[in-house]
């Protein structure tokens, strides 16, 4: 079933795989969890692509993966952080992270974020599997929310350094979340 939207999602051709709108969350297969929208995307002999749509409000703690990455925006802002520095990232900001790095993820603006994760190395994993590690993941995720670990911006003390980071890039009124007049 996924694998049949995936395959009529992808353009092939002898050495080539094409997306044509890596964005559309109609035509590519992914999970909501509290950390976004995520999905696969494309697999190359060594190498592979997924996406996150991180939604507005998005607070997700600095924690640290197995492998690199390079995560290019595609749209919307948001702000990495790692060992307490933050950092704006835009549409068409490009970051790498080495393997057992922390970074965290914050979503303090009225839009969503779209991020593309690149991976150097390649799982054997396929899609589906993909997919059902998002599901556990979604759970998992739930359950941490559930026992206080916090995934919204609003749900953290004003004074916190994620927060006040959010302040200082939204002085102008008209940028702040109408639901959050007093980030």
């Amino acid at each position: 079933m996924i694998m049949d939207s995936m395959q009529s999602r992808i353009v092939f051709w002898e050495g080539i795989q094409v997306i044509e709108d890596v964005t559309d969350p109609n035509k590519n297969p992914s999970i909501d969890t509290l950390e976004g929208r995520i999905g696969p995307l494309l697999k190359g002999d060594g190498s592979q692509a997924h996406f996150i749509e991180m939604p507005a409000d998005l607070y997700c703690e600095e924690h640290s993966h197995a492998t690199e990455s390079l995560i290019f925006t595609v749209k919307g802002r948001w702000v990495l952080c790692s060992s307490g520095r933050r950092q704006l990232m835009q549409p068409g900001s490009l970051f790498w992270f080495k393997a057992g790095t922390p970074t965290g993820y914050e979503v303090p603006f009225p839009e969503p974020a779209f991020i593309l994760i690149f991976k150097g190395t390649r799982d054997d994993a396929d899609d589906e599997v993909f997919l059902e590690y998002l599901r556990n993941l979604q759970q998992w995720l739930e359950k941490a929310h559930s026992e206080g670990t916090p995934f919204k911006m609003s749900e953290l003390p004003q004074d916190h350094p994620a927060r006040v980071f959010a302040r200082s890039l939204l002085k102008d009124a008209n940028a702040m979340r109408p639901d959050e007049p007093s980030l």
